[in-house]
């Protein structure tokens, strides 16, 4: 009788043990473009380019799995609730699109507010070859639009992820993209024009800079899911390519160094000429 219960309990805890898994690791991510608070501020009424980044994020962030970024629509809400952690989040996005310097003692406040402990500030701005004045890109599109200017323009966007529980760096990146035609021009003599511009930098938000932002900041939070795989060629013809082969881990000892060089540094992909495209009419 005993050994028939001793059966059954122990049937009964390896059941439970069995079934119960371990809850996995979850990473909310807070991203903030620079512009959040501005409303229809340039002549087009346009999304700001750090906005549209923003969205790009955040959208790719939450098809990895454990991982999700707060949608912007909710973070806009809750700032429009709360005027003392507007007031907040405007003093730092203006201190990091200005100096690209972080508050951290503001932003350990807002992430708090938002329950996260890790966040994405994201700031894009113009300049031209005639000066270095960094401007709002529709901005620049109306001045050259108005005043018929051929000069060509550099749109870049700055980003930068943070550990708000040890107040560092994780990564941060930097992307330059030369906006006007090969001719130079970056004019839009109507609305049709101007929606033309809008669709190219939501394209280039989209296929370039968004995933690339989203992909560096799942990178720091699960290095070892990168995976390659060793495909052996043979020398003649006849004989079929052998399938890959998977390795694990295998670029593990490219990516430690480099987080490393990036987290002591504070920059990443700054001045690359990869990142440097032409719009073309």
């Amino acid at each position: 009788m005993k050994k028939n219960l001793l059966k059954i309990l122990f049937t009964f805890f390896l059941i439970i043990f069995t079934t119960v898994k371990t809850p996995a690791v979850q990473f909310d991510i807070l991203v903030l473009p620079a512009d959040i608070l501005s409303v229809c501020e340039n002549y087009f009424c346009f999304p700001e380019v750090s906005e549209i980044a923003a969205e790009d994020v955040i959208n790719n962030i939450n098809s990895y799995n454990n991982m999700s970024a707060i949608e912007l629509s909710s973070v806009r809400q809750k700032l429009a609730q709360d005027f003392e952690l507007q007031n907040t989040v405007r003093d730092l996005l203006t201190n990091y699109s200005k100096n690209e310097k972080i508050d951290f003692t503001k932003l350990n406040k807002t992430a708090e507010s938002f329950g996260v402990k890790s966040v994405v500030l994201i700031t894009s701005y113009a300049t031209s070859d005639k000066s270095d004045l960094k401007r709002n890109l529709w901005e620049l599109l109306e001045i050259s639009s108005a005043f018929k200017t051929t000069s060509p323009l550099k749109l870049t966007t700055s980003v930068v992820l943070t550990d708000n529980i040890n107040n560092l760096i994780m990564w941060s990146g930097k992307y330059n993209k030369i906006v006007s035609d090969t001719n130079g021009y970056f004019i839009a003599k109507n609305q049709a024009q101007a929606a033309s511009q809008l669709e190219k930098i939501k394209q280039y938000s989209k296929n370039n800079i968004g995933q690339t932002i989203s992909q560096n900041i799942h990178l720091r939070f699960f290095p070892k899911e990168v995976r390659t795989f060793k495909v052996n060629r043979t020398t003649t013809n006849n004989t079929e390519t052998e399938k890959p082969k998977f390795v694990p881990n295998a670029l593990d000892h490219l990516i430690k160094p480099q987080m490393i060089k990036e987290i002591e540094e504070g920059t990443n992909n700054t001045q690359n000429p990869a990142d440097e495209f032409i719009f073309e009419f």
